[in-house]
């Protein structure tokens, strides 16, 4: 679970450090995602396209069951989709990273429902998300026949462990006919998102956001608060400039707002101001003493995501903290899809409708 450290200025609150810097420390980063399928699950040879098909493919959302399939005659190459989901909000892929907007022009674009879906010529299928201003995605399937096998151990959160659904379904197993899928997903473009819930800065813009932070108040990056979590205080460096340094410090834990628990620099990265998408932005990158996850990124983006402070034009004023999604980097996902028959099956171990 990520917890968000406080804003180093009066106007913004925050919680709890949690836990204790180590001073000097420097951390190995974690591999690379890489998402193994369920003990005895037997790979499919099946087109990602396919998979939208017929009756497409089910995701579990707690006792939910959200379907995605083609719901009609091609316009060119560009398949229609339809998308089901008893919770507003709920889609199918990318419920495993924190987004509530995608940033486009200044103004925050929920990213709704897929419209179209295409089929790419390396196997993958592009889901194109709003006709106004697009959004577009690359998934990548891999199937796998799950017959047989006990359901539960298919119930998982983002974060890999059993969701609660698993305790519920007991010793049911799928049926004959049964397939799960796990995905990767990749953005077409640079984008910019924001989390679901937004936080304060303080800043009217980035050349503020900036300013306000590099003189004798630092600011908290998120972090995940697990056992050996190391939270930074950071302070922007070269503020006359577009670009320039970043150094973090030990945050100091227990305080109400954001505080170095010494002057010991304790690794250093880089800020940039950008225009993506038609919308400014602050983006920092880190070397690999720094590990992802004491930056606010969570391990199924980090190949993917970089910390932004992103300044909207539209809609609740001010910098937000959100990230910055590279272009064909992949997003990881430990939760899986599955076909009709093992949604069913589903259905009938959860005691949904």
């Amino acid at each position: 679970m990520t917890r968000i450290n406080c804003l180093a200025t009066v106007l913004a609150l925050a919680s709890p450090l949690a836990a204790a810097q180590t001073p000097a420390a420097v951390i190995s980063p974690r591999p690379a995602v890489d998402v193994q399928p369920v003990a005895n699950a037997k790979p499919l040879n099946i087109p990602a396209f396919d998979v939208f098909k017929g009756e497409g493919l089910y995701y579990v959302s707690g006792t939910r069951i959200v379907n995605l399939r083609i719901a009609g005659a091609p316009e060119g190459d560009r398949y229609p989709l339809k998308e089901t989901a008893a919770d507003i909000g709920v889609g199918t892929f990318n419920t495993n990273i924190n987004v509530a907007h995608f940033v486009r022009d200044g103004e925050r674009r929920p990213a709704g429902q897929p419209a179209f879906a295409v089929a790419e010529t390396d196997g993958t299928v592009r889901l194109v998300y709003q006709t106004e201003s697009p959004l577009s995605m690359k998934v990548a399937l891999k199937s796998y026949d799950v017959a047989g096998l006990p359901i539960r151990y298919f119930l998982r959160t983002p974060d890999n462990y059993s969701n609660p659904e698993a305790a519920r379904v007991g010793e049911a197993k799928f049926p004959p006919g049964s397939v799960a899928y796990l995905s990767t997903v990749r953005f077409l473009d640079d984008v910019l998102a924001l989390p679901r819930r937004e936080s304060f800065t303080g800043a009217a813009n980035t050349r503020q956001m900036v300013a306000n932070f590099s003189r004798d108040n630092p600011f908290c990056l998120s972090y995940e608060d697990r056992k050996g979590a190391h939270p930074y205080a950071m302070m922007f460096r070269d503020a006359d400039k577009d670009r320039g340094r970043v150094q973090l410090y030990a945050a100091k834990e227990g305080t109400m707002f954001c505080a170095r628990a010494s002057e010991e620099v304790l690794a250093e990265g880089t800020w940039e101001e950008a225009t993506i998408g038609g919308t400014k932005a602050v983006v920092l990158s880190f070397g690999a003493n720094v590990d992802p996850l004491d930056t606010g990124v969570v391990d199924v983006e980090r190949e993917a995501a970089r910390i932004a402070f992103i300044e909207p034009r539209k809609g609740a004023p001010g910098v937000r903290p959100g990230k910055l999604y590279k272009a064909g980097a992949q997003i990881a996902d430990y939760q899986y899809r599955f076909n009709g028959t093992a949604a069913a099956a589903l259905r009938s171990a959860l005691g949904t409708p």
